[in-house]
């Protein structure tokens, strides 16, 4: 399938540990899209957020942008765009209970399914 550009990008930049560029590349597909596929955007930009902010080591704000990355990103599940958005939320959920897996040494990668 033939994903965005910007799209591809975020994905990179996310499992090379750049949440922030990742969030910045992102933007400017979320800003571009009209419907429900905007809600999908805007739930992996924050799903950025909140490790950007776990590698900050603000635990309390990623658990807060967790659960809203988790609330936009529910309705797309099991699979959109080539994405396990399921494992997506899992991964909140984890850091919405508590779990660092910046602090573990174990940062999440996100993988498009081909």
């Amino acid at each position: 399938m033939n994903y965005d550009a910007r799209y591809l990008d975020y994905f990179e930049c996310f499992n090379a540990g750049r949440y922030f560029e990742a969030h910045e590349v992102l933007e400017g597909l979320w800003l571009a899209t009209r419907g429900e596929g905007r809600d999908f955007y805007k739930g992996l930009i924050q799903t950025a957020a909140v490790y950007l902010k776990l590698q900050q080591a603000k635990p309390a704000p990623a658990q807060r942008l967790a659960q809203r990355a988790a609330a936009l990103l529910t309705p797309f599940q099991p699979v959109r765009e080539g994405l396990d958005v399921t494992a997506v939320v899992t991964l909140l959920q984890a850091v919405i209970q508590g779990q660092n897996a910046q602090a573990a040494g174990a940062p999440p990668q996100l993988e498009l399914k081909s």
